[in-house]
């Protein structure tokens, strides 16, 4: 069945370039929504990966023998660090907004650039380019991350909790201040007993590939990043190339790693050190029919790890059709999803979010978007396959179902 999409016409975004931009992108009402319950900031993921076509291919899959023969992808490094980022949401208790006695505004943590989310820890950027944190919003509480090597390229970050055997016991145990006051960051689920972690940073290169460290919930953590170098060849490149990962999720322990060209990776901490224990055997990009640019959002849906791709045929400011995978953990494949059921998901220029569409009264089996467009969210309809601009300014629940 074909998309059927309106005439409408998404634009670029037209705010001036001096304006700071807002974290979380989520509609008004799901500001709202979190603002009363900051227990939803755990469905929240950031960012996506823009990825773009070196030739537009006659389809999107492998060929059946895995040789591919088409056209290889490249970043299309749509990330804006020219203007500061600003929180958006302000914390209720009870029926008064809270920012707690001595505490500042958001605006006035030392953070320039947040570059990722997910599971209640912001990782951002400070004035300096080394300098990075690891900030609670909820707690209004953050701690300063070891210097990063600016010469090495911060892709990724994903984040993944370990039970305490696993971490060594060189751990350096540095006790950070609490203050009252790199591109993209995943928590996984914490497990009650688990309070170690290891952050780890995608580089989108191969030397290195990667850069890790452990901390723990008390204060305890490496001084330095480890960097770890890939050499393996990614079974998707037509030139041999070693990978190089852009894009993961920390998920039930493990990392679930996404290669510029689509392969996926399980990577785990052992030893001491992180390892590829496992690839998928078909590549991680879109089954429409051919499209130039697609942007790819990984997260975490009801338990299960979700690969949703804006993808745009022409115009990189212009989805014209959108695509939900479910991966197959036992397989390591990925699944097309005709239906998201009760879920509905949202998709911003620097965030996405699954919500039980129930529980908060909203539009069920539909994806809302923006996607650089400056004309506010765009409604993607699972069951009539349709993309449809949503006009009010605001998300009105009562008005989703007209």
């Amino acid at each position: 069945m074909g998309l059927n999409s309106k005439k409408e016409k998404q634009s670029p975004s037209t705010k001036e370039a001096t304006s700071p931009k807002l974290w979380p992108d989520l509609p008004s009402q799901v500001i709202t929504t979190i603002a009363r319950q900051s227990t939803l900031m755990d469905n929240i993921s950031y960012g996506g990966v823009t990825k773009s076509w070196r030739v537009q291919p006659s389809r999107c899959n492998a060929t059946k023998s895995g040789k591919s023969l088409i056209p290889q992808l490249y970043d299309h490094c749509d990330s804006d660090q020219s203007n500061p980022d600003t929180f958006n949401i302000s914390f209720r208790q009870g029926s008064y907004w809270w920012y707690g006695r001595g505490w500042g505004r958001p605006s006035q943590y030392p953070c320039v650039h947040f570059v990722g989310y997910s599971n209640g820890r912001l990782i951002a950027r400070g004035y300096e380019p080394s300098q990075y944190y690891l900030w609670n919003p909820v707690q209004r509480s953050y701690s300063q991350l070891p210097h990063w090597d600016t010469t090495v390229p911060l892709k990724h970050v994903a984040i993944i909790a370990v039970p305490f055997k696993h971490v060594s016991q060189s751990t350096v145990p540095v006790f950070f201040p609490i203050f009252s006051s790199f591109r993209h960051v995943g928590l996984s689920s914490l497990p009650k007993d688990y309070d170690h972690y290891i952050v780890m940073v995608l580089t989108g290169i191969h030397h290195p590939a990667f850069a890790f460290l452990r901390y723990n919930s008390r204060g305890g953590r490496d001084t330095a990043w480890s960097k770890q170098d890939c050499t393996l060849v990614d079974p998707n490149s037509s030139h041999k190339q070693l990978m190089q990962f852009t894009n993961a999720i920390g998920f039930k322990g493990k990392f679930y790693a996404l290669s510029l060209q689509g392969t996926l990776a399980v990577l785990e901490y052992i030893d001491s050190e992180i390892r590829i224990t496992g690839l998928s055997t078909k590549r991680a990009v879109p089954n429409c029919v051919p499209s130039m640019h697609f942007k790819e959002y990984l997260m975490e849906s009801n338990g299960e790890v979700l690969l949703v791709f804006l993808i745009s045929r022409k115009s990189i400011h212009r989805v014209e059709n959108v695509e939900v995978h479910r991966l197959q953990l036992d397989g390591l494949s990925w699944e097309k999803m005709e239906s998201l059921g009760d879920r509905t998901l949202f998709v911003g220029t620097n965030c996405c979010m699954s919500v039980i569409a129930s529980e908060l009264g909203c539009r069920r089996n539909c994806i809302y978007f923006t996607h650089q467009t400056g004309d506010g969210w765009w409604v993607y309809d699972l069951e009539r396959e349709s993309i449809s601009p949503n006009n009010a300014k605001s998300l009105a629940w009562d008005e989703l179902e007209a």
